[in-house]
């Protein structure tokens, strides 16, 4: 019977040690809610601020001045449209208020602001916005607005014209609404179970969490184990300096992170098994990141010799992943895959191929009557063999 009486002595630091998770859970919570709703969201989350230097008059007459981009004249279609990259792509969720300031415009003309996502660049979504101010600053609240969604990596404004003035916009900017305690708590569920898919870094780097996170694993774990530590250590003053428990919470934090990580993998796992499982090889690499890629990388090979040849590579970004993938799809060919540019004569001799990658720059054409490609103070005669819209296929008749 005394055995018996004693277990609940013995299981106390046992429960001690749940209690102190379990507020120091709770402690975790509170704290990064408190810090939020009181003007910490300002310092992790700073607003998205595009000046002039960021701005870009694709339709319209303007310059670039000091004090903003200045716009003279609507384009062809009597609208003027300004647009800029948003730097890592902005989460639409966390950044729904929106600010600009455009100095010499009438009060009541209508504005449309435009903006695309990473998920869909191509698909521009529109907007009436509200006219601007006396002093030429509009805002407006996207909360309400059901396509403002995902992450924005791009905005822009539409200015119809005409203009009795040139107008000056200095600024676009993107500021997180105050939050509430219900969508702080949202967002740190969906960071928790955001799924981080493939990408170039895999294999090296995991993230853990989107850009941006306000709730990152790694630190809400060790705000959690910290503090927890420091309750236990209240609770049970005769046992602080004991290093058992506080050895368990650090395992529990670990095992924490483990776990989800786990599950991301797991996922990656069935994405995997989805896109790849029970295909042949040629489908798994035409299934693959640059399956498209490969598929233009196929008909050029047709139009190689069987021999390998020297083969220049050129692309707008000589050191990126197309340049360095188109290589390797051609081998054994003798790839080179850093050149921005068409080789000159002098680097090309007859008998040498050149592949070019779109889209390139640098006003380089073909042409077909004189059978060489162009471009400014330069020409290095070559047959076109074969051309798609990925790229096309050139063999140098001499240099």
């Amino acid at each position: 019977m005394k055995e018996i009486g004693d277990w609940p002595r013995r299981l106390r630091p046992y429960g001690v040690w749940l209690l102190a998770v379990t507020g120091g859970a709770l402690a975790s919570v509170l704290a990064l809610l408190l810090f939020y709703q009181m003007g910490g969201l300002s310092v992790v989350a700073p607003p998205v601020v595009l000046v002039g230097s960021d701005l870009r008059l694709v339709a319209g007459q303007g310059a670039l001045t000091p004090a903003g981009l200045e716009i003279r004249q609507p384009g062809s279609e009597g609208v003027a449209a300004v647009q800029t990259p948003v730097r890592r792509g902005s989460r639409a969720a966390l950044y729904n208020r929106l600010t600009w300031r455009v100095r010499g415009l009438e009060p009541n003309r209508p504005l449309r602001l435009a903006w695309v996502t990473l998920a869909d660049p191509q698909q521009t979504q529109e907007l009436i916005v509200p006219p601007v101010g006396p002093d030429g600053v509009g805002e407006l609240d996207l909360r309400a607005e059901p396509r403002w969604q995902g992450r924005i990596a791009g905005l822009g404004l539409i200015v119809p014209g005409p203009f009795p003035q040139p107008l000056l916009l200095d600024r676009l900017e993107l500021w997180p609404a105050p939050p509430t305690t219900s969508d702080l708590l949202h967002w740190a569920w969906e960071e928790w179970t955001s799924f981080e898919s493939w990408s170039q870094r895999s294999i090296n780097y995991t993230a853990g969490a989107p850009l941006d996170a306000l709730f990152p694993p790694v630190l809400v774990v060790a705000l959690w184990v910290g503090l927890s530590g420091v309750l236990y250590a209240l609770f049970e003053p005769s046992r602080r300096w004991e290093w058992i428990p506080h050895a368990a919470l650090l395992l529990l934090g670990w095992l924490v992170l483990d776990l989800r990580w786990q599950w991301d993998l797991h996922q990656r796992l069935e994405q995997t098994v989805e896109r790849f499982a029970g295909k042949s090889e040629e489908d798994r690499r035409l299934a693959a990141l640059d399956g498209n890629l490969y598929r233009f990388l196929l008909e050029v090979r047709r139009h190689l010799p069987e021999q390998p040849v020297r083969l220049f590579i050129v692309s707008a970004d000589p050191h990126g992943f197309q340049a360095g993938r188109a290589r390797y799809h051609v081998l054994p060919h003798n790839g080179y895959a850093g050149f921005s540019r068409v080789p000159n004569p002098g680097e090309a001799r007859a008998g040498d191929y050149v592949l070019i990658l779109s889209p390139l720059g640098g006003g380089v054409s073909y042409n077909r009557e004189a059978r060489a490609l162009e471009w400014r103070g330069g020409r290095l005669p070559a047959k076109m063999l074969y051309a798609a819209s990925a790229g096309a296929l050139f063999r140098v008749d001499g240099g």
